[in-house]
């Protein structure tokens, strides 16, 4: 059919508008002046799975229900990682796709925890961390692409760009979502060496598929920014010092992926003893050098779209130098190396969006103010 739509959804983890504005990407910049573009608000936490899943269900942590990469189970009294497809409370875009008819889709990642977190409604799957875990289709990709590289490298994003080429060439899917990893922001600045070759290589495969497929609906954002930390908390060794015995403190950043980031991230969900337990907590934690802020549940929910039930008694953010999570100091404040890099504070909010190939009218500028807007006006 003429009029067949094929859309490609990428979502550039760790994308920092910084990146792109120093990076050597002119097809990416050529999307950008002939198409829709604006920096827009990635939601806190500023982590992968909280904003993948708002990119991928178009809508806010309240609606979707994932406002972590990992969250606390208290019957277990267990950390566990957010990444099931059944913790997703809203339809993802295939399942809305399925809706009006659209019956292919593709899912491709480099991480394997979105390959389980985003799956429902994909009718091929593929996370190049683990390539022979593939589902549906019939394409054999390490005989196609050779294996997959280190999940720790740039090149990864290119072997699973160059996977995205194939389904775009030899499937029907109508849509293709494409996710990144952002070991290469962790590593490097975007002045940095890795940082240059990374998205150049990514921007010269994004030119060869759009001269492919010149019809190609384009649509583009990133889950966060990133930026260099000093100091880490880990409040479940502090706070006790400062006689403010907690539940348990967990770094709404932690998932498996340690080299990116020790698990350390700019959030911290706390869960207390005793509701009267708040204000002595809050009290301490403000007075810590770098700490941006604390929320109770309900404020917290209510200012960054979350949803209450899935988060703790109490939201504490750091500024642009601080993260939470375990740490090796016995008075759990840890001096980061120089070169540490990481996010989940409201430092790396902001991100780009880019919409190409697909109409947008500009008296919808104000309408496009979240990273998941992307997807919720794409039309179905």
């Amino acid at each position: 059919m003429a009029d067949k739509r094929r859309i490609l959804i990428i979502m550039m983890d760790g994308f920092d508008p910084a990146y792109l504005q120093a990076s050597d990407m002119p097809n990416t910049k050529q999307m950008v002046a002939n198409g829709f573009h604006k920096t827009v608000k990635g939601i806190m936490p500023t982590v992968t799975n909280v904003n993948n899943t708002g990119i991928c269900c178009g809508c806010a942590p309240k609606d979707h229900g994932i406002t972590a990469n990992s969250y606390f189970d208290l019957q277990t009294h267990k950390e566990e990682y957010m990444d099931q497809a059944d913790m997703v409370l809203a339809p993802t875009i295939f399942e809305r796709a399925q809706k009006v008819g659209i019956k292919q889709s593709a899912l491709l990642t480099a991480k394997r925890k979105t390959q389980s977190l985003l799956r429902t409604g994909s009718t091929i799957r593929l996370a190049a961390e683990r390539p022979d875990e593939a589902e549906g289709g019939d394409v054999d990709w390490v005989s196609r692409l050779g294996p997959a590289p280190d999940i720790y490298s740039p090149e990864i994003n290119h072997w699973l760009f160059k996977a995205a080429q194939i389904v775009l060439n030899e499937t029907d899917c109508d849509i293709t979502y494409f996710h990144t990893t952002d070991f290469p922001m962790h590593m490097e600045p975007p002045s940095g060496d890795m940082s240059q070759f990374h998205l150049h290589e990514c921007d010269n495969l994004l030119g060869e598929t759009l001269n492919e497929h010149p019809d190609l609906e384009v649509f583009m954002s990133a889950d966060h920014g990133m930026n260099f930390k000093s100091r880490c908390y880990d409040l479940n060794t502090l706070l006790p010092q400062k006689g403010c015995e907690i539940f348990f403190a967990m770094s709404a950043e932690r998932d498996p992926y340690v080299k990116h980031h020790r698990t350390f991230g700019g959030t911290a969900f706390v869960f207390l003893n005793h509701p009267s337990d708040f204000e002595r907590v809050a009290d301490v934690c403000r007075r810590l050098d770098g700490v941006e802020a604390v929320y109770d549940r309900y404020t917290a929910a209510s200012k960054f779209l979350l949803h209450p039930d899935r988060i703790g008694d109490m939201l504490v953010t750091g500024d642009i130098d601080t993260v939470f999570g375990p740490n090796d100091s016995d008075t759990g404040i840890e001096e980061m190396p120089e070169g540490f890099r990481t996010h989940g504070g409201s430092d790396e909010g902001n991100v780009p969006l880019i919409i190409y190939n697909h109409e947008v009218n500009f008296d919808q500028w104000h309408d496009y103010q979240y990273n998941f807007d992307l997807t919720r006006e794409i039309g179905f």
